[in-house]
């Protein structure tokens, strides 16, 4: 029998722990009560599409929010953020049951706590090294992992059927009481701060010059680097992604005969085939990384698209399968980020990676929104999944992508460290 690792059991492990439980029992309701009551005011899936639009761009400004992180106390930053997301949940089913509400108010608040979100995310990879040591990062990121991962699962599944039984409102207003939850929990918080006294500036003007210096360590660590010639790749992706993502309330509802549920077991398919890619990663990743791109992204296009024509069952199931390459491209890409990157830029860089990969979502939005407007929801699905066999034809026609090697051997940041 395996031998439980000793920082498990660790006090402040076990309040992260159940912070992260917490934070995504909610979080999963969120997720699907949010999009839905866009839909539910509205009646329209343009204003899905905004509503993406919204959550996508502070994705996008992700890059400007992590460096903030590290000007204030880490279990402060927790608690205080959180609880303030929570506040302004509350006043979603206040107006709904007094004034009534506005899309675009619903709309607003959706980019807002996306926001609060960039800057909570990197505090809680920072305090994992000082919790568990740095010896023991790999393993708790894996607990942490395992737990993110399969919450996501039966969360959201168990979202759908939630807000089925009780409606939108009320389901917004367990997400707001697992916020003040979590607040509470991580009060509690007992590990030591790392004294940042030495490194505070004195004036405004010297904490603006300290800002831009974080900002700046990043994107001059990628500026020359394979990474770059990638994320032209990652944006077409991520365009097709949340075209296709737009719909899905109006797909889901329109597969499942106007049942909410389904809405929430769709995303719960596609996090299952996201956990099954991570869980596959380490066993493909002897594979030739151009060549795996390639044939699991034909794979992807070929299932989404019979995923947008077949029955709900068969539906959800090529829809699942069609995420395992996504789980995949995730975990190789950025474990192997981890491995080259410096430990103190590892946040920084892959931060500006994600905001720049995120770049191309609000537009993806905006169309996604207007093919649902004007096609049906399932046309979007479609074109989702032509575009991730566009996608590989591309990788194929490239001989830089076509030939990469196995993800151990690609040397993302050459040009970097031959300058440094």
């Amino acid at each position: 029998m395996k031998k439980i690792k000793p920082f498990v059991m660790e006090r402040n492990f076990l309040i992260l722990i159940s912070g992260v439980f917490i934070n995504g029992l909610g979080s999963g309701i969120y997720s699907v009560a949010g999009m839905l009551l866009v839909l539910e005011l509205s009646g329209s899936v343009l204003y899905s599409g905004f509503a993406f639009f919204a959550i996508s761009s502070a994705n996008v400004l992700a890059f400007l929010i992590a460096p903030l992180a590290n000007y204030a106390k880490y279990k402060n930053g927790l608690v205080y953020s959180n609880f303030i997301k929570a506040l302004i949940l509350f006043t979603i089913p206040l107006l709904h049951y007094t004034t009534g509400l506005n899309v675009w108010y619903v709309i607003g608040l959706l980019f807002i706590t996306a926001l609060f979100t960039q800057y909570t995310y990197p505090i809680e990879s920072t305090i994992l090294p000082i919790i568990v040591g740095k010896d023991n990062v790999v393993e708790a990121n894996s607990y942490l992992q395992t737990i993110r991962e399969s919450m996501d699962i039966a969360f959201i599944a168990g979202a759908g059927i939630i807000i089925t039984l009780v409606g939108t409102i009320p389901a917004i207003i367990i997400t707001a009481t697992c916020l003040v939850l979590v607040s509470i929990i991580y009060s509690l918080f007992t590990f030591q701060q790392p004294d940042f006294q030495n490194e505070k500036p004195q004036s405004i003007g010297s904490a603006v010059n300290f800002y831009f210096v974080d900002l700046r360590a990043g994107f001059n660590y990628i500026k020359n680097s394979l990474v770059t010639k990638m994320l032209a790749s990652l944006v077409f992706i991520n365009i097709a992604m949340v075209i296709m993502t737009t719909n899905l309330p109006a797909f889901s509802l329109e597969k499942g005969d106007g049942l909410e549920a389904v809405y929430g077991f769709y995303l719960a398919a596609m996090s299952l085939g996201i956990m099954i890619g991570a869980i596959l990663s380490p066993r493909v990743k002897k594979i030739n990384f151009g060549k795996l791109i390639i044939f699991t992204f034909i794979g992807t296009g070929i299932m989404w698209m019979g995923a947008s024509t077949l029955p709900l069952m068969a539906s959800m199931i090529l829809f699942c399968l069609g995420a395992i390459s996504i789980g995949i491209i995730n975990i190789l890409v950025f474990s192997s980020i981890q491995q080259q990157v410096e430990t103190a830029y590892v946040g920084r860089v892959i931060t500006v990676i994600t905001s720049a990969a995120s770049l191309g979502m609000p537009v993806g939005s905006l169309i996604g929104g207007f093919l649902g407007e004007t096609f049906a929801p399932s046309v979007s699905i479609m074109v989702c999944g032509i575009s991730m066999v566009l996608f590989s034809i591309f990788w194929l026609s490239s001989s830089v992508l076509r030939k990469l090697p196995s993800i151990d051997h690609i040397n993302l940041f050459t040009d970097y460290k031959a300058k440094a």
